[in-house]
């Protein structure tokens, strides 16, 4: 009997796994960022990046040029209106640019807020300035 269970649980992960497995890999966006920008904590050149999603709560981030990568943890807040096309949203605060949402195939994700993006958006209302937001089409598959 403990034998069957562990045989059922053991099968019940493996198929929730090559779910998540299958999904992940379908969330793929690609895109040519043309400014230099931050993702949490990691300062990242222009260039081709590919997006995809690992988890339901995370995206990989992999810059095609040079080929490094970072993992990213993202909230998954709502849809959007087209599933055809990518697109990466970046909060811009003079000069600096933080990458703040990812829209995919139907899906938003939100990345959390950094320190340095914090300190910047205090520093802008302290002069009565506004960040603006800029997004980036891209092709999601």
């Amino acid at each position: 009997m403990k034998k069957s269970l562990l045989l059922l649980a053991a099968l019940v992960l493996t198929f929730v796994g090559g779910a998540a497995s299958a999904f992940a890999q379908d969330a793929i966006v690609k895109v040519r960022i043309p400014f230099d920008f931050t993702v949490l904590n990691s300062a990242l050149p222009a260039g081709n990046y590919t997006v995809s999603k690992l988890t339901a709560d995370s995206w990989a981030i992999r810059n095609d040029d040079t080929g490094k990568a970072m993992a990213a943890v993202a909230t998954s807040y709502g849809v959007n209106r087209d599933d055809n096309f990518g697109a990466l949203v970046f909060k811009q605060f003079g000069s600096s640019y933080f990458l703040s949402e990812v829209h995919c195939l139907g899906s938003t994700s939100s990345l959390p807020t950094s320190k340095a993006e914090r300190a910047l958006e205090r520093e802008m209302a302290r002069n009565s300035s506004k960040r603006q937001s800029v997004s980036v089409l891209a092709s999601a598959r």
